[in-house]
C-alpha cells in the first residue's frame, strides 16, 4: 500500500479589529467600521449614532435599526430613538434578525411606517438560531410621535436587526451542556448571544430553560422544575461565576446537585473571564464536589481507510489483527466501522453485515444483518452497532455483542434513506433522505437504563440552501460535514453547524464522501474513482488512491 495522509498543518489568520467611528445613518443598516473594546466585558461592539436635531421620521427609523448594532449599556443608543415611556417597554433581546441587504420603508401616514427586511436567520430570546429559506421577508410596523418638536418612536417590534458581518462580530455561538439520560456524557446545545457582561446570566437562564424540544427525550433533566436565578443575575468576581438559585433547587438530591454544578461549570467556562463556578441556593452556599465528566471531542479521532490490502491508519500501519476468517471477509468488504477504542469491528459486504469482537481470541465474525443495500454501519458510544436499510420504512437494528434488537422509528419520514450518522455523544442521529435539497433531519436517540437504543424521538429539519446533499457525517458534537451538489457548480463540501451557520469550501469534481476532523483540522473527500483529496492551503491535494471507505475513529 502506498504511504499517504501525512499531517496537515493549516495556518489560522488572526484578524484584529480596532478603532472607533460611527455607523452610517443611511444605506444598508449596520455597515461601518466603528468597532471598539469595552474594557470591563471583553467584547467587540459597534458605536452607533444617537438621533440628531431635526431628523425626519425615516432618518429616525433608519438610525434606530442601525443602533441595534450597539448592545452596550442595554442598547442605550437605540433606546434614545424611543419616547421615554416606550424606552422602558422595548425588549431588544426578544428576537434578533440576521438581515440581507438594505430595508425598505413604506409610510402609510406621516407617523406610521412598515419596514420590509430580507432575513436569512432568526435568533429567539433563548439564543436558538433558525436559518430561514432564501428570500424570507419580515415586515416591521412602527409608529412615531413628535415630542418637543423631534420625532421619536412610540411603537416598534421587540427585536434588533443586524447584517451578517455585524452579527458575526457581535454574537458568538455558545454551548449549553446537558447530560444524556445515563449521565455518561455531556451534550451540547448551541445558542447565540452577544458577548458582554450579561452573557453569564443569559447562559444560565437558557440552561435553566432546558434544551430545545426535539432534544428533550434523549437528555436528563436535573434542575428541579421552576428553578430560576434568585437575583436574576450571575455575577463574575475574580474569575468566579456566582450562581444563586431559587428555593426550588432545594428539591435536588446530592447527586443531582453534582450534575447541576457540572452543567453550569461546562457552560460557563466558555466565558474567558470565568475560571470557577460557585453554587448557592437562596444565598446559602452549596458544598458539592466537582464531577469528572465526559465531553465528546474529535481531537483524538484518527483516520482509518479500507483498501484492497486491508484497514490502515494515517501513517500506513494496520489497525486491526484478524484471524483467517476475518481476513477473508475483509477482502470482500465495501465498508467498515470501528467502535471507540477499536474493541469491535463491523464489515459490510454486498450480501451481509458482520460484527467481530477484536478482543476475543478467535475473532469469529457474527452475521448481524443479511438485507441488501444496507447503509454505512456505525457504532455508538455504548458499543451498539447500528444497521439501517436504504429502502423507505426500512427497519433500524442495533446489535450488541451477543444479540440484536429493533429501534422504533415511527417518528421518521416514510422516504428512502441515503445515509445516517450518529453524534459523538450518542444522543442524536443525522439522517440524509433521498430526494430534494431539504432532506437532512436530526432526531433524538432514546435509550434504556443500559444504554441500548430503543427509539428515535422528535426531529428537526436542517436548513440546506446550498444544493442537494450527497453525504453527511458528524465532524464533532455540533458540526456536520455535508457534500452538496450545487446547481451549475459541481460538488461542494460544506460544514454545517447544528444551530448555527454553514461554511463552504471549493468545489471537488466527482466527490462522493466527505469526512472531517475540525480540531486537527483535516477535511477529506473521497471521489468516485476511489482517490482521496485533502483540503490544504485553500485547495484540494490528492493524498491517496483506490480507497473503498474511510472514517475518523477513536482508536484508543
Amino acid at each position: 500500500m502506498k504511504p499517504f495522509f501525512r499531517a496537515i498543518a493549516v495556518m489560522a489568520a488572526l484578524v484584529v479589529l480596532a478603532g472607533c467611528a460611527q455607523l452610517p445613518r443611511g444605506g444598508a443598516i449596520g455597515v461601518g467600521p466603528g468597532i471598539e473594546f469595552e474594557s470591563d466585558s471583553n467584547f467587540l461592539y459597534y458605536s452607533p449614532s444617537a438621533p440628531s436635531e431635526g431628523d425626519s421620521p425615516q432618518q429616525i427609523l433608519s438610525g434606530f435599526l442601525s443602533a441595534g448594532n450597539g448592545p452596550q449599556n442595554d442598547y442605550a443608543v437605540a433606546r434614545s430613538y424611543l419616547t421615554p415611556e416606550f424606552q422602558r417597554d422595548w425588549q431588544p433581546s426578544a428576537e434578533v434578525l440576521v438581515q440581507e441587504g438594505s430595508p425598505s420603508f413604506t409610510f402609510t401616514t406621516e407617523s406610521q411606517a412598515v419596514a420590509e427586511i430580507t432575513v436569512s436567520a432568526v435568533i429567539n430570546s433563548h439564543g436558538v438560531y433558525e436559518a430561514q429559506p432564501p428570500g424570507t421577508k419580515r415586515y416591521l410596523n412602527f409608529e412615531l410621535r413628535q415630542q418637543a418638536g423631534e420625532w421619536r418612536i412610540v411603537s416598534a417590534p421587540n427585536l434588533t436587526s443586524l447584517i451578517r458581518p455585524n452579527f458575526t462580530v457581535l454574537f458568538k455561538a455558545y454551548q449549553l451542556y446537558f447530560f444524556d439520560l445515563n449521565h455518561s456524557t455531556l451534550v451540547p446545545d448551541v445558542r447565540w448571544f452577544p458577548s458582554r457582561t450579561s452573557t453569564a446570566t443569559q447562559l444560565v437562564q437558557a440552561l435553566l430553560g432546558g434544551p430545545q424540544s426535539w432534544m428533550n427525550q434523549s437528555l436528563a433533566h436535573d434542575f428541579p422544575e421552576n428553578t430560576a436565578l434568585n437575583l436574576e443575575a450571575v455575577t463574575v468576581v475574580d474569575g468566579v461565576a456566582n450562581v444563586d438559585l431559587t428555593g426550588e433547587a432545594n428539591g435536588a438530591t446530592v447527586e443531582q446537585l453534582g450534575y447541576m454544578k457540572a452543567q453550569l461549570k461546562a457552560t460557563l467556562l466558555q466565558i474567558p473571564s470565568v475560571t470557577r463556578v460557585s453554587l448557592s441556593i437562596n444565598k446559602s452556599p452549596v458544598s458539592v464536589a466537582d464531577l469528572r465528566v465526559n465531553v465528546p471531542s474529535a481531537a483524538a479521532a484518527s483516520l482509518v481507510t479500507l483498501d484492497d490490502s486491508g484497514l490502515f491508519g494515517a501513517t500506513g500501519q494496520s489497525v486491526v489483527s484478524l484471524t483467517n476468517a476475518g481476513v477473508n471477509l475483509l477482502r470482500d468488504s465495501t465498508d467498515f466501522a470501528l467502535s471507540e477504542g477499536a474493541e469491535s469491528l463491523a464489515l459490510s459486504t454486498p450480501s451481509a453485515l458482520y460484527r467481530l469482537e477484536l478482543s476475543a481470541l478467535d475473532k469469529s465474525p457474527r452475521v448481524v444483518d443479511t438485507r441488501s443495500k444496507l447503509l454505512s454501519p456505525e457504532f455508538d458510544t455504548h458499543g451498539y452497532l447500528w444497521s439501517v436499510g436504504s429502502a423507505a420504512s426500512s427497519a433500524w437494528i442495533s446489535a450488541g455483542k451477543t444479540a440484536s434488537s429493533r429501534i422504533s422509528t415511527r417518528q421518521l419520514l416514510s422516504t428512502p434513506i441515503k445515509q445516517f450518522s450518529l453524534s459523538p455523544d450518542g444522543t442524536r442521529v443525522a439522517i440524509l433522505y433521498a430526494g430534494t435539497s431539504s432532506n437532512i433531519w436530526l432526531h433524538s436517540v432514546i435509550r434504556d437504563e443500559n444504554g441500548r437504543p430503543t427509539a428515535l424521538g422528535s426531529g428537526v429539519k436542517i436548513d440546506n440552501r446550498y444544493g442537494q446533499a450527497l453525504s453527511l457525517q458528524w465532524t464533532d458534537a455540533i458540526n456536520l460535514a455535508v457534500l452538496v451538489r450545487a446547481e451549475n457548480e459541481g460538488v461542494r463540501p460544506t460544514v454545517m453547524m447544528v444551530g448555527g451557520e454553514t461554511k463552504t469550501y471549493p468545489v471537488v469534481l466527482g466527490g462522493v464522501q466527505m469526512i472531517a476532523n475540525l480540531s486537527t483540522p483535516s477535511i477529506l473527500i473521497k471521489r468516485e474513482d476511489g482517490s482521496v483529496v485533502s483540503y490544504k492551503s485553500s485547495s484540494w491535494v490528492e493524498v491517496a488512491g483506490q480507497v473503498r471507505a474511510m472514517h475518523f475513529v477513536t482508536l484508543g
